[in-house]
Formats: structure tokens, C-alpha cells, sequence
């Protein structure tokens, strides 16, 4: 009888191995789990930060209205309503500062700004003694450079004095 045999059984050499190799690989498996969790969770907090951002620059243009003289007629809407980057005055400077490349960017700037540029619709009705009521619906509009389209907050406020 050879020695390291007892009775027809064989020693258990290259058993350890084999558990060090699974071993390895469920635990490589789980470190990539845990690396796919973290890149998920950075691109979710880019996410939430540009919509907060959208959502403070919505209410930018929103106080601004606010305490603009709302004036008579159709002077207040044609100041603040514009559309694709182009409109009135009110409209044109703040639709500026949304792009972080622009030249007085704001603090909240968005990626894909100027790619995508915020929308301002204005719509008049009056209160039954005749004082103008507006009601405004603030697009507005991003697109990360990792983004398969642009995304967009909308705001809607009704102004009246």
C-alpha cells in the first residue's frame, strides 16, 4: 500500500485551492457590484443637483417678475416672455446666465443650456375689477454631457398685484 492512500482514498491536495479561487471570484464580484452602486449613486446626485439647480433659476426669473412693475397692457408680458434664446429684454438676460460657458454665468448654471434654451410663456387675464393677472410657465431646460437628451423643469406661477 503507497503511503498517503488509506484504503482507496485519495489526499485532499488542490481542494484549498479551488476554495481560494471561488473565494477570489465571489468576492471580485461583489467589489464590482459595489463600484457599479457607487458610479450610479454619483450619477443621481448629478441628477438631483442639476434639477435643484433648474428649479432655484426658475424661481430667479419667478422673483424677478415679482418685483417687476407689472405695468399696463402687454409691457410686462413681452419683457419676460421668450422661447429657443430669444425674446424680451427681461427674458434674453436671464436665458444668459443659464449656460456655464456664457459670460456672466450663474452660480446654478446648467450644462446644455445654450443647446437647449429655456422657454417663458405668458399668458393675460384680468381680475374681475380689471387689475392684470399673468399666469407664467418657466421651462427649463439641461443636458449632461453623459445624457441621451436634454431634461427639463417646468414652474408655473400666477403674478397679479
Amino acid at each position: 500500500m503507497k503511503s498517503g492512500h488509506v484504503f482507496g482514498r485519495r489526499s485532499p491536495s488542490g481542494f484549498v485551492l479551488l476554495d481560494a479561487v471561488i473565494a477570489i471570484l465571489i468576492f471580485s464580484i461583489g467589489i464590482l457590484g459595489m463600484v457599479a452602486l457607487q458610479g450610479t449613486a454619483v450619477k443621481l446626485a448629478g441628477d438631483a443637483k442639476h434639477r435643484s439647480d433648474a428649479a432655484m433659476l426658475a424661481d430667479q426669473v419667478i422673483a424677478q417678475m415679482w418685483g417687476d412693475n407689472l405695468g399696463v397692457g402687454s409691457t410686462f408680458a413681452t419683457r419676460y416672455a421668450g422661447s429657443g434664446g430669444s425674446g424680451g429684454s427681461n427674458y434674453t438676460a436671464w436665458a444668459a446666465t443659464l449656460d456655464c460657458t456664457s459670460t456672466t454665468p450663474s452660480t446654478g448654471c446648467l450644462p446644455g443650456a445654450a443647446a437647449n434654451p429655456p422657454t417663458i410663456a405668458i399668458t393675460q387675464t384680468t381680475t374681475p375689477q380689471g387689475a392684470p393677472i399673468f399666469l407664467a410657465t418657466i421651462t427649463v431646460n439641461w443636458e449632461a454631457p453623459n445624457d441621451a437628451g436634454p431634461h427639463n423643469y417646468v414652474s408655473i406661477t400666477q403674478i397679479s398685484r
